[in-house]
């Protein structure tokens, strides 16, 4: 299999940066919203807070995988996608397009609204699930990276038809909390647990000069991710909650075995600096082991801890590696391109200014902290949302800052093109 970097397979640049810069912007709405609506919601089931999580999880994170995704798969794996930018464009149409409806459809409890917005995501969804695991199953050799990679697309197709039907019995037609649980699992323990081993098998070896994954993760968890989801969707279906409990047990098992091996492989790495980075990782495995442990106590013992779970999960566990990740992808494809035009002033140091960096993250870290406590008092709430504004406005100011480092560095690209007669 392909084991180095492509430069000649990658997109434009423009392509991954549009999906980044557009996610922070959803972002700062979700924060805008959370504020908002802060002292009104008292359940997941509620209009307002299926609106406020859909913003972060295909406003924000789903921009952000879908614009990695774009570049990553080729220059991970060395193979391109077909038409890059006519699909991305239509990918991203469909995406903002469905988002907007979606939401507004939600907030506004308007049926017809946010079912033209979820006809639209599912078209969207599906077709760049389709697109990226046929594109992945191109390559020669199906090995364990590939093999990753298809399933968690395969998941994302799947995860995204349960996630229509669900919004369908909004309108009575199917139960939407059977189908809305079945959407939720596939999407979290599939889509994301599953692209975030794939990503994690290459980057993290790649970036932070540490070992590689046990084989048996690297081989394994994907099976045991695809059995366990397939026996989740049987047993929730059949409504069998006493044999969903040990499915949900294992699928926990699964995830904190990945997430506390990520741990030690980070703390055994060569270069055992302090790093912006590696603290986020870190920040965020340590969540997803409260999320496993939560996530066994609601199982087991009956108390509702779906807010708590939600909150470590979404807002802990997997913003905090987006976050991770944003602030070593982006100076590196800036890097990476700018090389690849001959223009090798560029530094990946220099792409996005480190206090920067720094200050959103303390900030996030601060409205984690005071989101925490909204447990206590609502007002913590309110403060945590607007501290998060003020993070998201960092982060999408780094992005767009990145993005003109490239637009300044690109000018000094040679032409080598042989003059006209």
């Amino acid at each position: 299999m392909f084991q180095g970097l492509s430069l000649e397979q990658a997109p434009p640049y423009k392509i991954p940066l549009r999906f980044f810069i557009t996610g922070a912007i959803y972002l700062l709405l979700f924060a805008a919203l959370s504020a908002l609506f802060s002292f009104g919601i008292q359940s997941r089931f509620e209009y307002n807070s299926i609106a406020i999580t859909h913003t972060l999880t295909i406003g924000f994170f789903a921009h952000i995988m879908v614009g990695a995704m774009f570049q990553m798969i080729p220059v991970m794996l060395g193979i391109a996608y077909k038409n890059v930018v006519r699909n991305a464009n239509i990918i991203y149409a469909l995406l903002n397009g469905g988002i907007l409806l979606f939401i507004g459809g939600f907030l506004t409890e308007i049926t017809p609204v946010m079912h033209s917005g979820g006809m639209l995501l599912l078209f969207g969804f599906l077709y760049f699930a389709y697109l990226s695991f046929s594109t992945v199953f191109e390559s020669v050799e199906k090995d364990y990276l590939i093999k990753n990679f298809a399933s968690s697309f395969a998941l994302l197709f799947i995860a995204t038809i349960f996630g229509f039907i669900a919004l369908m019995g909004h309108s009575g037609f199917v139960s939407s909390v059977k189908f809305g649980d079945i959407h939720i699992a596939l999407m979290l323990f599939g889509w994301v647990f599953l692209l975030v081993n794939a990503v994690s098998f290459r980057i993290i070896p790649m970036f932070f000069v540490a070992k590689e994954f046990p084989k048996i993760l690297k081989e394994g968890n994907y099976i045991a991710i695809l059995g366990l989801l397939f026996a989740f969707v049987y047993f929730r279906l059949a409504d069998n909650f006493e044999a969903l409990k040990f499915v949900q047990m294992l699928l926990g098992v699964v995830v904190a075995s990945f997430a506390l091996m990520t741990l030690w492989i980070l703390k055994k790495r060569k270069r055992a600096r302090s790093d912006l980075s590696i603290n986020l990782w870190y920040f965020s495995m340590a969540n997803v082991i409260i999320v496993v442990l939560l996530f066994i106590i609601d199982v087991w013992s009956g108390y509702d801890l779906a807010f708590g779970i939600a909150f470590f999960a979404l807002f802990g566990g997997i913003y905090a590696l987006i976050n991770a990740m944003l602030y070593k992808i982006v100076p590196f494809l800036t890097w990476f391109h700018l090389s690849s035009s001959m223009v090798f002033e560029a530094e990946m140091s220099a792409v996005i200014p480190k206090k920067m960096m720094e200050l959103q993250t303390y900030l996030y870290y601060l409205a984690y902290i005071s989101f925490g406590l909204g447990f206590f008092s609502r007002y913590f709430v309110v403060a945590g949302a607007l501290l998060f504004l003020f993070s998201s406005a960092m982060l999408l100011k780094n992005l767009i800052t990145g993005y003109r480092y490239y637009q300044e560095y690109i000018k000094k690209k040679v032409d080598f093109s042989m003059p006209q007669a």
